[in-house]
């Protein structure tokens, strides 16, 4: 019960946050040439919803009146920057996703167990059909640190806050490389930032208005410029997982693939300065790497979008997804 009433006061806050920005005005709001929908003023629309899954041509859409996603698959590549550098030729997912913030539709996290949320970890394509999500994307992996921060008192937690409560307020203090613990904070008025875990305590992100703090690495991009980290990030291919803000309420999810050089098609993998440089082309002001590897996996009506390793096809088993389109989902598989 104490969980539900947490719910809709956190819902209420972010309405009241929102009414204060007036109406949102948001950019792109004509639908893309593939989709065969026309949207109003405002980029949603009037009345019911419009869902497109189109995987042979990599295009998926859902719109209604509160909430538009599109999901683009391309193939990207890069030119070598040092002669060394690893060739990089994969496929992404881009989710482009815009939310009526003053109608409460925000980033949310969903769990793999709602009554037990630190527990039962699930694939992501399993919580995403459970919970009936349109769009559903893996997260820092923050359970992962928890069992080291158990194991040595030297690793922490970082600071974690889920649906406007308070999970791990653990800084790491030291400087690391990789991950670096800075952090993804999602706002009720749809804002999003990010900070080095030990220069803003939880307290101070629910202070602001917080409602999703998320623990990982590196800030890619911040007022709309390539961060610092970027010049001294490692040089090698990875799957990787990044989530930028354009503006408020409209936010942009990269899955890259990698480690698949022998499939059918190929994915190599993206370096960290390639992939902080698609969040720029794809217009995010702030974006912040979350954890890559078999973590990121990405979901539409339940349905698994990018591949994973061979050992690992569905990604690692997880305790929550950050979630667009709850209960709007398909239900089946």
């Amino acid at each position: 019960m104490r969980r539900m009433i947490a719910w809709v006061l956190l819902v209420i806050a972010a309405l009241q946050c929102a009414g204060a920005l007036g109406e949102t005005a948001f950019s792109h709001t004509e639908a893309p040439a593939w989709a065969q929908v026309t949207l109003n003023e405002r980029g949603f629309l009037d009345e019911g919803e419009y869902v497109l899954e189109d995987e042979e041509n990599g295009h998926w859409m859902y719109v209604n009146q509160t909430l538009r996603i599109q999901v683009e698959r391309s193939r990207e590549t890069f030119e070598k920057v040092k002669k060394k550098d690893p060739a990089q030729d994969f496929i992404a997912y881009t989710a482009e996703i815009w939310c009526d913030v003053e109608a409460g539709v925000l980033p949310w996290t969903v769990f793999s167990n709602p009554e037990n949320p630190r527990k039962d970890p699930k694939f992501i394509g399993e919580i995403a059909t459970e919970q009936a999500i349109v769009y559903a994307s893996s997260t820092d992996y923050y359970n992962y640190r928890v069992g080291r921060a158990k194991e040595q008192k030297s690793n922490h937690v970082g600071i974690e806050i889920r649906n406007g409560e308070i999970w791990y307020d653990d800084p790491m203090i030291k400087e690391v490389k990789m991950p670096n613990y800075e952090t993804l904070a999602l706002y009720a008025d749809g804002r999003m930032d990010s900070y080095a875990s030990r220069d803003r305590g939880a307290e101070a992100y629910l202070a602001d208005g917080a409602i999703q703090v998320y623990t990982f690495g590196p800030c890619l991009v911040r007022d709309g410029a390539l961060t610092e980290y970027i010049a001294t990030a490692n040089r090698s291919n990875n799957p990787r997982h990044a989530f930028g803000m354009v503006e408020p309420g409209h936010y942009v999810d990269v899955i890259c693939e990698g480690r698949l050089g022998k499939a059918k098609p190929k994915s190599t993998g993206v370096m960290m300065e390639n992939l902080a440089q698609m969040m720029i082309d794809r217009g995010c002001q702030v974006a912040v790497n979350l954890d890559g590897g078999q973590t990121a996996v990405c979901t539409f009506m339940g349905k698994q979008l990018n591949r994973v390793s061979s050992d690992l096809p569905k990604g690692r088993k997880a305790l929550e997804v950050m979630a667009f389109g709850i209960g709007l989902g398909r239900t089946e598989n």
